[in-house]
């Protein structure tokens, strides 16, 4: 992990100033992401050690990370993390358990994740307030709504203004009907190879999230269709994931 970080600190020195440029707004709504493919088999395992750790963290009052954490139905399991600028990928968010249980114990903690996964990483991600649909206010966790649908369209650069702006176009078109689905689109920064926009949308379940999707496209009629086929126009690859938000594996300072 801190071979990582290292060397994570070293590309951003050499390479900052052209991830800042045209980042603009986009980058007071930046998140850390920490990704474990974790392997079925040890799934019991791997959230075991991660409540540990949490307990930890808990224990030792550590103050300087959060996150919240996502389990797909792959069995990948993200970790978000708000970040106020790009110098906080050199920051150690478990100092504090480093400083309270010494080095010896917290590497054996985080050791023991070694068996439970064969792939894991850490990349950038920024919220876009312009393409996001939130009317009741811009929020990653809804009361009751741990269901998770998410849209990765994946675009060329060629591509990349003219998928923005038929967001823009959705947007208004959600807004007009009033429509009662929200959804947040975030958009890929440093560490992710090419470029996707991912949609994520809420629900209580996929019944109820289904329901809510045929509801919607009756609501919006004439004007949902032609602006997905458009938006398709602009994305050489789809994908979709599902899955839960798992407030039990998150973590949060106390006050």
């Amino acid at each position: 992990m801190k071979l990582l970080k290292q060397t994570i600190a070293i590309i951003l020195f050499l390479v900052a100033p052209y991830l800042i440029q045209g980042q603009n707004e986009d980058s007071k709504h930046a998140f850390w992401i920490h990704e474990d493919r974790v392997k079925p088999s040890m799934t019991d395992t791997y959230e075991k050690i991660m409540k540990d750790l949490i307990a930890a963290c808990k224990e030792n009052n550590v103050q300087e990370t959060q996150w919240l954490t996502l389990r797909f139905n792959d069995n990948t399991y993200l970790y978000v993390t708000p970040m106020k600028n790009m110098a906080e990928l050199d920051k150690n968010g478990f100092q504090t358990l480093n400083d309270k249980m010494g080095d010896d114990k917290v590497g054996k903690l985080f050791s023991r994740f070694d068996e439970t996964y064969d792939e894991h990483g850490d990349y950038v991600v920024y919220l876009n307030d312009e393409l996001s649909y939130m009317p009741d206010g811009m929020t990653q966790t809804i009361e009751g709504q741990n269901y998770r649908i998410m849209y990765y369209n994946y675009v060329t650069p060629e591509k990349d203004k003219g998928f923005a702006e038929s967001m823009k176009k959705i947007k208004a078109a959600f807004e007009k009907h009033n429509s009662k689905i929200h959804y947040r689109v975030y958009k890929t920064g440093f560490g992710v190879m090419g470029t996707y926009y991912m949609i994520a949308v809420a629900g209580e379940s996929e019944a109820k999230l289904a329901a809510a999707g045929d509801e919607n496209r009756s609501l919006m009629k004439d004007d949902f269709e032609p602006l997905i086929k458009e938006l398709n126009n602009h994305a050489y690859k789809k994908e979709e994931k599902r899955g839960w938000m798992r407030p039990d594996l998150g973590y949060a300072p106390a006050k």
